[in-house]
């Protein structure tokens, strides 16, 4: 940089002193001088202004050059997590809207998700209820598992039954575990229910005695 400085002020100063000899020439009615003089100036000018012109283009055309290396590098890692992304197999899920009522009973399979207001029983196989926070129920439930975070009244039957902090039971519980949480609410009876779990199947083995030994024990006495 100061290579550049020193050079830039020697060509304005070279520039401004021939400007003034041109000028004094002029004066004492030298035209020739005067002339020439003027010429090299102009070049000098020109000189320096090319040179400005170079200079310029040479730092933007290394800023405009670095960009282009980093956005090529950030498209690798993103099409590597898109492969790498795995795909869930996910059970079937019945939603009840919100501000929706249901009148009847309901059988299924797969979990459902109850956040309207349903007046009937619902019996499911192999997933889960969830009585969302805006969820009501007037009847029965069955399931292996029931959540509870709305207004249920009724009987609820299954494995494990949450009561959860907005959750409110009124009626009985047939369930194998149940907890509450803290904010929820049960009144009502509870009758807790073994898991059903599948018999074991007992072994029979038959001991036959060999007529070979009942012939040494009866020499034998």
């Amino acid at each position: 940089m100061k290579e550049y400085r020193f050079s830039d002020n020697t060509i304005l100063c070279s520039v401004w002193l021939l400007w003034s000899v041109a000028l004094g020439l002029y004066l004492y009615d030298h035209q020739l001088s005067c002339a020439i003089t003027a010429i090299l100036s102009f070049l000098a000018l020109v000189f320096y202004f090319t040179k400005m012109k170079l200079r310029i283009k040479a730092m933007f055309g290394k800023k405009t050059e670095a960009p282009v290396a980093s956005s090529t590098t950030l498209i690798t890692p993103i099409q590597t997590e898109e492969k790498k992304a795995p795909i869930a197999d996910a059970r079937p899920n019945t939603i009840i809207a919100k501000n929706s009522v249901f009148k009847g009973d309901i059988d299924m399979e797969g979990d459902i998700q109850v956040w309207g207001k349903v007046i009937g029983n619902i019996r499911v196989k192999g997933g889960a209820i969830r009585i969302m926070h805006a969820g009501k129920i007037e009847g029965e439930l069955n399931a292996p598992e029931i959540f509870i975070d709305g207004h249920v009244e009724g009987t609820c039957c299954a494995e494990t039954l949450d009561i959860l902090e907005h959750g409110e039971l009124r009626g009985i519980s047939r369930s194998g575990s149940m907890s509450i949480r803290r904010g929820g609410l049960f009144v009502g009876q509870s009758e807790q229910v073994e898991n059903k779990k599948k018999p074991e199947i007992e072994r029979v083995v038959s001991i036959k005695d060999n007529q070979g030994d009942k012939s040494k024990t009866k020499n034998s006495a």
